[in-house]
């Protein structure tokens, strides 16, 4: 019996990580994630036969009718949000990552401007805000192909990172590694990243973070700032004190649509805040990190690194 694709790994590092330094001698290096998704969401003006459901407020619809309130609450990250971020991001000093839908780089072309001004880390989020659930690998592979040839048009140079809205198909990362990329996050089983199989060649991993993310305020699981702001500085907190043993990484996963509101913005301040009273911590890219990654523990043969 061959080995599946994409087989379980439930040991991981384990008690051994690798031993190492992040740039410059510090010890946890933080990833600040933006999801730009807007104007690229389920819609029948796209020919999508069902509304976006997943916001702050949806209501059901029959086949082929728009639901204009949920248009409304995503329009508010490109509108207003977006810029709220990027303020704080400049007062702190912060180069976040992207998490980018090539769709929304196309139609939001004041946003995208801001993006590429101020030299954001830009990952690929899919072409649009959609799954692959449901792919032929074809399919798959010319979404895949279209993400890529849009930012090449939009801000101009290659995109290497991908993470297509959850889940992913199993055909995803062996797709990702033959078109060219050089890592994917759609992965929140470790703390730093690794390398895992992918046609018999090591094919890297930076994983993302579900917990630390400010979707679960859609979610019901979170309903203040504070709320945010507290699991936020817990999470840090806890990954700083192990990190003096072994260097950590910590992705905050946000959303101009969610983060941007008056009324949660203040929780992503003050961790910011709480974050530079510490000493050793690197504000990362995501691409910054893989590079990183890939520069000192890529293996013979790894997909898209040179040997």
């Amino acid at each position: 019996m061959t080995a599946p694709e994409m087989p379980r790994d439930f040991v991981g590092y384990g008690r051994n990580p690798p031993k190492f330094e992040w740039p410059n001698g510090t010890r946890l290096a933080l990833n600040i994630v933006v999801n730009f998704e807007e104007g690229a969401e389920r819609n029948p003006l796209d020919g999508d036969p069902v509304q976006e459901m997943a916001s702050e407020v949806a209501y059901p619809t029959r086949e082929g009718e728009r639901e204009l309130a949920q248009e409304s609450v995503s329009e508010y990250g490109s509108r207003v949000g977006i810029y709220r971020c990027i303020d704080l991001f400049d007062q702190y000093e912060v180069q976040p990552t992207i998490f980018a839908c090539a769709l929304s780089l196309e139609r939001i072309a004041p946003v995208t401007s801001e993006f590429v001004q101020r030299s954001y880390d830009i990952v690929s989020h899919g072409y649009r805000w959609i799954n692959h659930l449901g792919f032929t690998e074809a399919q798959e592979r010319d979404e895949i192909r279209k993400a890529r040839e849009s930012f090449a048009r939009t801000i101009g140079r290659p995109i290497v990172g991908w993470f297509n809205r959850m889940p992913q198909t199993i055909a995803t990362r062996r797709i990702l590694a033959e078109e060219g990329f050089l890592y994917d996050s759609a992965a929140v089983n470790d703390d730093i990243p690794y390398f895992q199989e992918v046609k018999g060649r090591p094919f890297l991993v930076v994983p993302y973070s579900v917990d630390v993310n400010d979707f679960r305020f859609w979610r019901g699981t979170m309903f203040t700032g504070r709320d945010f702001e507290a699991y936020c500085c817990d999470a840090f907190d806890a990954l700083y004190r192990e990190s003096a043993r072994t260097p950590r990484m910590m992705s905050v996963g946000l959303h101009s649509k969610i983060i941007g509101r008056p009324g949660r913005i203040g929780a992503l301040e003050h961790f910011l805040a709480h974050v530079r009273r510490f000493q050793g911590v690197w504000f990362a890219s995501r691409t910054d990190i893989a590079r990183f990654w890939a520069e000192r523990f890529a293996p013979p043969g790894t997909w898209n690194w040179p040997s």
